[in-house]
């Protein structure tokens, strides 16, 4: 009895127990979905060749490895600074995006894979135990070495990529060179001279130096890569750059900067050329077209001044709009711009037509006030008066008359009593005068459709043409072959001015775009920086 409770008991304990682990390890041994891998229908699994000896053996050894380099290592204190000499940093840009360059801020930028190398004698190791000729560090470990202090010195905004990670990586060799790499975009200030804007060029630099370090202790250098010195460039990915194009670059040779003391640098220059097409087309060719229209009042007589006016006044309203949307996408710079010169060219122009066209006005209208003129017009209209025969009996009678009369154009022979209102209202003669002569026309047109016989029983001709001065004319036209406007009055339509500036107001704005040409275009382009280095 004794012993079947002794084993009842033993038993009981035994369950007791093992329901306390299972009560304990319930947690890790509980089955969830995220322990479930699936494989479709039809695929094997391939077993994968696992030396977990040996990996764990090399991954012991590069722990270790890096502990030891790390033991004693302070990354205070730059490489060599022991012995006195300055420790040397080879840079490397490798440019993949250019862009945008805004000469509204005086700034561009550019992405790109800045590399820095430099060799730490105390990060040297054997690589026997490992095998890897480098090793790939991550970002904690360059929070433990020395790295230079590299910044750009006329840097206005960069940064380094984050996304997804850090585009950082750290390289360190058995010589203990060290090659720290980012991925960074650049963006910096451009000294830009827009006196020749838009036909301008642009040279933008980038200075590379050390923020704390003199040129006594680090030195920075270009890393050469055959034929790349220092600076590489993607050019079929900065194709589309936007309002520019990069024509090219120019590395400088390191040289020292001075601030508060000597610090080394490096530099290079980014050439661009302006795209020239959009102010070529919005600008130059419209206001070139109203200043062609401006000329097109050289032509119209010189009586329109209202026209001529008009045409004044559109044209200068025309520039002013062109110059104001020409100033909204400008930069805001205290000398003149090539555009803002070659609009004062157009207003320049349209002033000296308006001034043209105000010579004109003055001597068509006013001057015909002038007791001066008026007495040369009727010194004019005396001689051609006294040119015209007084005695008539030598002419044929009514047979020559009408030979006459139909030899003359259909405007002159029948027309006459227009003709004479149309003299009368340029020489603003006398009401009675100006009836008695339309009275006259009339019977004369009258005495046309009548016989020879009832022309010479109605009316007398001989006395007509001998009293009368208009029938005088009449055959001093037909003697002399005047057609129309035996005064001169037709020759007031156009101005000796205006013959002289259609030929001479182009030819001025020809030379004036030539000389413009040449002098914005054709001049070298010079750029003067501080602290200029010599080429490589």
């Amino acid at each position: 009895m004794l012993h079947r409770i002794s084993k009842f008991t033993v038993s009981l304990i035994i369950f007791f127990i093992s329901t306390i682990i299972l009560s304990v390890c319930g947690n890790e041994l509980k089955f969830t979905i995220e322990n479930v891998k699936f494989r479709s229908p039809g695929s094997f699994r391939i077993k994968r060749t696992v030396h977990p000896k040996r990996e764990k053996g090399v991954a012991q050894n590069v722990t270790h490895l890096l502990n030891n380099v790390l033991k004693n290592y302070d990354q205070h204190f730059r490489p060599g600074f022991n012995s006195g000499k300055p420790t040397k940093v080879y840079i490397d840009l490798f440019i993949r995006t250019m862009g945008p360059v805004s000469d509204l801020f005086n700034t561009y930028s550019f992405n790109c894979y800045f590399r820095q190398k430099w060799t730490d004698d105390r990060l040297h190791f054997n690589n026997s135990g490992i095998g890897f000729r480098q090793l790939s560090l991550s970002m904690a470990m360059l929070d433990k070495i020395w790295k230079p202090d590299t910044y750009f010195w006329n840097g206005a905004g960069s940064y380094v990529h984050g996304i997804t990670t850090s585009n950082r990586l750290v390289r360190l060799e058995p010589d203990g060179t060290i090659l720290y790499s980012s991925r960074i975009t650049v963006k910096a200030k451009c000294q830009m001279d827009m006196s020749r804007y838009p036909l301008d060029k642009q040279a933008c630099r980038l200075v590379i130096g050390s923020y704390a370090y003199s040129s006594d202790e680090v030195q920075y250098k270009w890393r050469i890569m055959g034929d790349d010195n220092g600076v590489k460039i993607d050019y079929e990915s900065i194709a589309d750059l936007p309002q520019f194009s990069l024509s090219g670059f120019k590395v400088y040779k390191p040289a020292n900067i001075t601030r508060d003391k000597e610090y080394s640098a490096l530099e290079v220059r980014f050439y661009f050329d302006r795209h020239f097409g959009y102010f070529l087309m919005n600008f130059y060719v419209p206001c070139a077209l109203v200043v062609l229209l401006c000329w097109v009042a050289f032509f119209t007589k010189r009586e329109a001044t209202a026209e001529r006016i008009g045409i004044g006044i559109t044209n200068v309203l025309t520039i002013v709009l062109i110059s104001m949307d020409s100033k909204s996408d400008s930069p805001k710079v205290d000398s003149p711009t090539a555009l803002e010169v070659f609009i004062w060219i157009c207003y320049l122009t349209h002033l000296i037509c308006m001034v043209e066209f105000t010579v004109v006005h003055y001597h068509t209208k006013y001057n015909t006030g002038d007791p001066e003129i008026q007495e040369v017009e009727r010194e004019r209209l005396r001689q051609i008066i006294k040119q015209i025969p007084k005695n008539t009996n030598n002419r044929a009678t009514e047979p020559t008359f009408r030979r006459r009369n139909a030899a003359l154009p259909v405007s002159i022979a029948r027309p006459l009593p227009n003709k004479t209102k149309r003299f009368m209202s340029v020489r603003q003669p006398k009401k009675s005068e100006q009836t008695e002569s339309i009275q006259l026309m009339r019977k004369i047109s009258n005495m046309e459709s009548t016989t020879h016989n009832e022309v010479e029983s109605s009316l007398n001709l001989e006395s007509i043409r001998q009293e009368n001065v208009g029938w005088r004319l009449y055959y001093w036209m037909i003697d002399h072959n005047i057609k129309t406007d035996p005064f001169g009055v037709a020759q007031n339509s156009t101005s000796r001015i205006d013959k002289i500036s259609v030929i001479v107001a182009p030819l001025i704005f020809i030379l004036t775009i030539a000389l413009y040409y040449d002098f914005y275009v054709n001049r070298v382009f010079k750029f003067n920086f501080d602290n200029d280095f010599g080429t490589m």
